[in-house]
């Protein structure tokens, strides 16, 4: 009887330890960043008729400057006709961008491009970055004004 409690303590010990050596070597791989988690793809989600295809964030110096390429996937023609018709602020900063954009008509198909600024930009190249983006605009059809809300990100190039 005692040799078989031996036995079992022993065998119980000897798993133990390798169980506890192997843990300790996992969490020191997991904190020194061997093994560390990449960045999703660039994508927009969350839009209705007015949607970006792409975007792109570059930085030189404090300045950031967000890339948007826009499509009306609606079944009319829209304007988007005032400076403040789209607003984009990055996630986890006090920036917000602004630009022109000014689109009348916007029709069905139709792409445009527009370059926004956001200054006191605290990112570098590399660095990933979500944006809340709103866009403003005007079914001409019907005389409605909609907004198309989102969220787009990427890697800031």
């Amino acid at each position: 009887m005692d040799r078989r409690g031996q036995a079992a303590l022993e065998y119980m010990m000897t798993y133990g330890w390798a169980i506890l050596v192997i843990l300790i070597v996992g969490v020191f791989i997991w904190q020194s960043g061997i093994i560390s988690k990449s960045n999703p793809p660039p994508g927009c989600q969350g839009f209705s008729q007015i949607v970006p295809l792409d975007t792109k964030l570059s930085v030189s110096g404090s300045t950031g400057t967000l890339l948007v390429v826009l499509s009306n996937d609606g079944a009319a023609n829209m304007a988007i006709e005032q400076d403040s018709d789209i607003d984009a602020s990055i996630y986890e900063t006090d920036c917000s961008c602004s630009g022109t954009c000014t689109q009348d008509p916007f029709r069905p198909g139709q792409s445009i491009s527009r370059n926004f600024t956001c200054n006191n930009f605290p990112y570098t190249v590399g660095d990933y970055y979500r944006a809340y983006i709103n866009i403003t605009y005007r079914n001409k059809a019907s005389g409605i004004t909609h907004t198309s809300s989102g969220v787009c990100w990427g890697t800031i190039e």
